[in-house]
């Protein structure tokens, strides 16, 4: 199977010399205010961090593949590097490439990764999932039913294409406008009531660091630990403020698995 990641350069990532043109309008700019620009190390130790997450709890065979818009440096030689095309205006919507028979992935199954998660489990049943797509519900309580995107399994075919991409790349200004430049709205526009969700395929192993873990610790069941939102997992400070000198290694749970 294929384990993939994206790395690109546009509205939601961005390093201090990124320059978008003139006139344009970021649809994310109070997000990306509040999460940051990206440091010229960052890429890489994002993206080395998650290999060696999969590459040390994974229990069958596969490739790595990081699809980037950027020359990267410092990436471990068991990364695949392949381009990654902009065929948005301004780098949005990245991910919707994967699904495309240009990306290269067609008849594997897909596990696609968020370069923020952190693994910290034995993957054998998230890599496992041998269906047509998989993600995980909202955190969110009472929001469940709503898909989110960081966490991903497909069959990479003409079915999974005919799904996502074919509907996307025939009006891709549309596609931008309705989901304001963020894959998962995209993902419950096409395949909502379609997708199977890891709640049911692999019930707990999934979970919100904000959520679950923030003021515990790393439990036997847990197989990936989600950041979404901020902070991200370099900014992550273990302990929070009022925990006591003799008790900061209770909370340092994120120091095993991402360095």
């Amino acid at each position: 199977m294929y384990v993939i990641c994206f790395y690109w350069e546009g509205d939601r990532w961005q390093t201090p010399d990124y320059k978008p043109d003139k006139g344009h309008k970021n649809l994310q700019q109070g997000n990306l205010k509040r999460l940051g620009t990206i440091t010229d190390d960052l890429p890489a130790r994002y993206i080395n961090n998650l290999y060696y997450g999969v590459k040390r709890f994974a229990k069958c065979e596969f490739q790595f593949v990081c699809f980037t818009n950027k020359d990267l440096q410092g990436l471990n030689n068991g990364i695949v590097v392949r381009d990654l095309p902009m065929v948005t205006k301004h780098g949005v919507l990245p991910r919707l490439y994967m699904f495309s028979r240009d990306a290269g992935l067609f008849g594997h199954q897909v596990l696609c990764l968020d370069i923020d998660v952190v693994i910290v489990g034995n993957l054998k049943g998230i890599m496992s999932y041998n269906g047509l797509f998989c993600a995980r519900s909202k955190f969110a309580q009472g929001l469940e039913y709503k898909l989110d995107g960081d966490i991903m399994s497909f069959q990479a075919g003409e079915e999974t294409e005919r799904i996502f991409w074919k509907p996307f790349i025939e009006d891709v200004d549309a596609a931008v406008q309705l989901t304001q430049g963020r894959e998962r709205y995209w993902y419950r526009h096409v395949a909502g009531d379609i997708a199977d969700r890891w709640d049911e395929v692999v019930p707990g192993q999934i979970v919100s660091w904000k959520r679950h873990i923030r003021l515990g610790k790393v439990t036997p069941k847990m197989r990936i630990v989600s950041c979404h939102g901020s902070p991200r997992p370099h900014e992550i400070i273990s302990p929070l403020k009022g925990v006591r000198l003799h008790k900061r290694k209770r909370y340092n749970w994120i120091e095993p698995y991402w360095k």
